[in-house]
């Protein structure tokens, strides 16, 4: 039976301003990744492909991934086409990681094709004999070319993804877990609105505020430009997602940022 949608994750390594695909001998190139196999999840499937086609090593850049709130989705234009994929329509699902420089990337899996590998620059993605689908260069173009330099994505509420599109709000609260403690000053980042993915922007970290606590952060900036009016305020919203543990473990980062036009 031909399913209606079928959803598939990809991963886009980058290094040195170039991009890693999978090159099939001398039948074209194509993203690292596959179908979402029954009960998995969008990670989960991305862990399993990295695991099967360059190593098990390779498949904890997962945890570092960004994903393109924007997915690829098309029908297939032709019945047969959609038999051999087993599906009408697919999604596609792209994430970009920053890899290590001393990580390397080699095609590992036993399939009978000659398969390696290949590093190309960004704007080879738009050649056709490298991706010969019109609508998806059209997406690379859209979606994931301006995207190629984040390092990390943020997912905020509806009424605080406003306030800083707008400029109201230029801090963003968060723990300062082992995740942000890898944000340095300069560094671009994609903030989504968790209720509508297709709708984001960019923004460049400025500034890092570190505390002890939110009530110590609290002294160190000025609560509106957190979408907060006061110290009371913000306490009584983080409490329905914050553990007092986690914060007293981590500490808090205040991440100034501007939005990038």
């Amino acid at each position: 039976m031909i399913k209606e949608l079928s959803y598939s994750a990809y991963i886009l390594p980058v290094r040195d301003g170039r991009v890693a695909l999978l090159k099939y001998g001398e039948n074209g190139y194509g993203p690292i990744g596959g179908r979402l196999d029954d009960g998995e999840d969008f990670k989960t499937a991305l862990r399993r492909e990295l695991t099967e086609e360059l190593g098990e090593s390779v498949s904890a850049l997962v945890d570092n991934t960004i994903e393109i709130p924007m997915p690829y989705a098309f029908r297939h234009p032709i019945p047969e086409r959609a038999q051999r994929r087993g599906a009408w329509a697919e999604e596609h699902h792209f994430y970009i990681v920053h890899v290590p420089d001393d990580m390397e990337l080699n095609f590992c899996e036993n399939r009978p094709e000659e398969i390696s590998v290949a590093w190309v620059v960004p704007d080879d993605l738009l050649n056709p004999k490298i991706t010969p689908f019109d609508d998806m260069r059209e997406f690379y173009a859209t979606h994931l070319l301006p995207n190629l330099d984040c390092k990390f994505s943020m997912s905020l509420r509806p009424e605080y993804y406003e306030m800083v599109r707008s400029g109201e709000k230029d801090i963003e609260l968060r723990l300062y877990d082992e995740k942000r403690r890898k944000m340095h000053n300069g560094d671009t980042v994609l903030i989504y609105n968790a209720q509508n993915r297709n709708d984001y922007i960019r923004a460049k970290i400025v500034r890092l505020h570190i505390a002890h606590s939110f009530a110590d952060l609290a002294t160190k900036i000025s609560m509106p430009r957190t979408g907060f009016f006061s110290l009371e305020y913000l306490m009584n919203e983080i409490s329905k997602f914050y553990d007092e543990k986690l914060e007293t473990k981590y500490g808090i980062v205040g991440i100034e940022i501007d939005v990038l036009k």
